[in-house]
């Protein structure tokens, strides 16, 4: 089979530009299928381990609804045009760790085996596979408190602390939304439940701490606002010996959708216009500066780079 510019190894100097170390691969859709049974892999920012942990998938049937003004038709022709099942939108979870400076940090919990029956496998043993138990987590930052990123933080039928012994960092926007309790009557009734267990869970745990703006969480680990996705969502940049990766969680999701389209509007994200801004952002900086990414929607493997592809953009995942 005739290799093409998405399935290529990179030369050293690519894999330089990328901040990883041995060879990298853009990979075909065999060898991604591979690296998601497998679960995990790993990779290198300078000193800092990245481990991204796949969660597994939703199936969402809802081809109208997921853009807004966007017809099922054309949201199917999206997908047939990155080469995807037009059966269902593939909404794909992965979460990650960062080992730095001796600590273990998780960005985000994934969906705790809590959402869609095809998602949880981090839960159901893929951390563990990974070499990650609950005791060995130093910290846990919380990108956005969405269900999926949080509901692995919390046991399902308890809501007893998954990770007790580590700080968990929330962004001070962010907090302040989910746990007001006059939010939750101006919520869409599908998202009351959702504040109602954030109330219930997170003003009563001791071992939360609040931030804002762009700051250093923890050594080579940097906040950076990306508002609009949710109230106080937040990319992380990680920073090492003079290699970087920003994880963008949902500021991007399905890029087959939303990256190829930049114009389109994610029907659920908090403010439509600000996400649509901030993404664009995101896109302009990742083509300026050759920048790395990893998004947590971005499907397995889910770090590498944005590509123009004449008036689109797509993004080519990259391995060691």
């Amino acid at each position: 089979m005739n290799t093409t510019r998405r399935q290529f190894l990179a030369s050293s100097a690519g894999v330089a530009a990328l901040g990883l170390t041995g060879n990298l691969a853009f990979l075909p859709s065999a060898q991604a299928a591979d690296l998601r049974k497998k679960g995990h892999y790993s990779y290198k920012i300078g000193d800092i381990e990245v481990i991204s942990i796949y969660d597994g998938v939703w199936q969402n049937p809802g081809f109208g609804a997921i853009a807004k003004g966007v017809a099922e038709d054309d949201v199917k022709a999206a997908l047939t045009k990155a080469g995807q099942t037009t059966e269902y939108i593939p909404i794909e979870f992965a979460f990650t760790v960062i080992k730095s400076a001796g600590k273990t940090i998780l960005l985000d919990g994934g969906t705790g085996a809590q959402l869609a029956p095809t998602a949880g496998l981090a839960a159901k043993g893929g951390l563990a596979a990974a070499g990650i138990t609950p005791d060995m987590v130093d910290t846990v930052i919380v990108s956005h408190m969405h269900p999926d990123h949080i509901f692995g933080l919390m046991e399902k039928e308890t809501n007893a602390q998954v990770y007790p012994n580590a700080e968990i960092m929330v962004n001070e926007t962010e907090y302040n939304f989910w746990t007001d309790p006059a939010i939750i009557p101006k919520l869409p009734e599908r998202r009351q439940g959702l504040a109602k267990r954030i109330q219930a869970t997170f003003p009563n745990w001791k071992n939360v701490t609040l931030f804002n703006g762009d700051k250093e969480l923890v050594p080579g680990v940097n906040s950076v606002e990306s508002f609009g996705h949710a109230p106080g969502h937040t990319s992380i940049r990680i920073s090492s010996n003079g290699d970087d990766v920003t994880l963008i969680g949902d500021a991007i999701i399905v890029p087959a959708l939303f990256l190829a389209n930049l114009d389109w509007q994610l029907a659920f994200d908090a403010d439509k216009d600000q996400a649509t801004a901030t993404r664009k952002a995101i896109v302009e900086q990742a083509i300026a500066d050759n920048m790395m990414i990893g998004g947590y929607h971005f499907g397995f493997p889910n770090a590498g780079k944005i590509e123009k592809d004449g008036n689109s953009h797509v993004f080519v995942p990259a391995v060691v």
